[in-house]
């Protein structure tokens, strides 16, 4: 258990680190033209399939994030939980279209996913005592994600998609920003927290499932007892009166 804790973070915080390089060094980085292209059109212009294969690793980064917090009880459940599925699963099937419009439509729905997942992630940090600490940058960062959401509507219908592909990465960086700082914070838990804290603080539909067996074997239990006991009492009442004819 201790090693799919530790794992999970691990994976997460390899993969950020190495989209994140691919993408600096990739199409991020080109010309000055590629500012007024999207994300999905700058990944098809590599050669060297650096973006797309980035996209695609920040997909699998997010899905082991995912699986980290749940792994520690993390407050994920709900919408949270659902948004960051839905954004991981957008950036990887933008991936594996790129260039197309249907990778633009995809793409910016998994930005708008993560950038909800983020806001809703404020609210409930500040109310565990575990996440608190990163309950306000995540806040700074959910703000930057609502603005950075703002200027792309702007930009993509009024604005006749000038300097569109600067706004998508400067929001995609931000959400970058913010998965990464839930999986340093995960990595501290994963490595601090002791293995009953975990199963105390996890909370998961087996243990909920395992504690009704056991609670229903203890009725069971209790319930034959009485019935034995009733029995047993009345047959010592059933012999009296034999005995006294």
């Amino acid at each position: 258990m201790r090693h799919l804790r530790t794992l999970y973070p691990l994976a997460a915080g390899s993969g950020l680190l190495i989209a994140s390089i691919m993408l600096v060094s990739g199409p991020a980085s080109a010309s000055r033209d590629v500012l007024d292209l999207t994300i999905g059109q700058a990944t098809a212009l590599d050669q060297g399939g650096a973006g797309v294969f980035a996209m695609a690793l920040l997909g699998l980064s997010c899905v082991a994030l995912l699986a980290g917090m749940r792994a520690v009880g993390a407050p994920l459940s709900g919408w949270p939980e659902r948004l960051t599925a839905a954004g991981a699963g957008a950036l990887a099937c933008a991936a594996v279209f790129p260039g197309t419009p249907f990778s633009d439509i995809v793409l910016v729905a998994g930005l708008m996913s993560l950038a909800g997942a983020v806001a809703l992630m404020v609210r409930r940090f500040a109310g565990d005592e575990r996440w608190r600490a990163v309950a306000r940058p995540f806040e700074w960062l959910a703000l930057g994600a609502g603005g950075g959401l703002a200027v792309l509507t702007y930009v993509a219908l009024p604005g006749h998609r000038v300097m569109i592909g600067l706004v998508e990465w400067a929001l995609l960086a931000i959400e970058i920003a913010a998965l990464a700082l839930a999986t340093a914070h995960l990595t501290r838990l994963a490595w601090s927290l002791p293995p009953v804290e975990v199963l105390r603080h996890a909370g998961t539909y087996v243990q909920a499932q395992a504690l009704e067996m056991i609670t229903g074997g203890r009725r069971a239990a209790t319930a034959m007892t009485v019935t034995t006991e009733n029995a047993a009492s009345g047959g010592r009442t059933a012999t009296a009166l034999l005995t006294r004819h």
